[in-house]
């Protein structure tokens, strides 16, 4: 009987310690990132450097800045936020502290919003757009 309890036991913990939303969701998103016009380039947290339109795999536990650049054309940023997901409410029902705890850790437990990036970026006055 102890031995079947310490099976049960780490079966368990074996199963709890991987997250409901790291497994459902994962610890990065893609989000579809446009600009009107398309062929902008997008430079995300002053770091990798994209053209739009594209799908960028980000980390779901920070925030993230976008700028966006064209030839021009006056620059714009937009800031994406990790908020809570609702994955949450099915770890703790399904592994409890455990799974929260772990998708704490991995930021599985957020989402970045918005979902989704478009932007209309507007004629430089002076047909150059100012660069970093």
């Amino acid at each position: 009987m102890r031995t079947a309890a310490i099976i049960i036991s780490v079966l368990f913990l074996t199963i709890s310690s991987s997250g409901c939303a790291t497994i459902i969701t994962g610890t990065s998103q893609k989000v579809p990132v446009s600009s009107d016009p398309a062929g902008a380039t997008v430079r995300v947290d002053g770091k990798k450097t994209y053209t739009t339109p594209v799908r960028i795999k980000l980390e779901r536990k920070k925030d993230h800045l976008l700028l966006f650049a064209k030839e021009g054309y006056e620059n714009e940023e937009v800031k994406l936020l990790h908020t809570i997901s609702g994955a949450i409410a099915g770890n703790a029902a399904l592994f409890g502290i455990a799974g929260l705890l772990v998708d704490n850790y991995t930021g599985a437990q957020y989402k970045l919003i918005p979902t989704k990036v478009h932007v209309s970026m507007k004629k430089s006055a002076s047909g150059i757009s100012k660069t970093e």
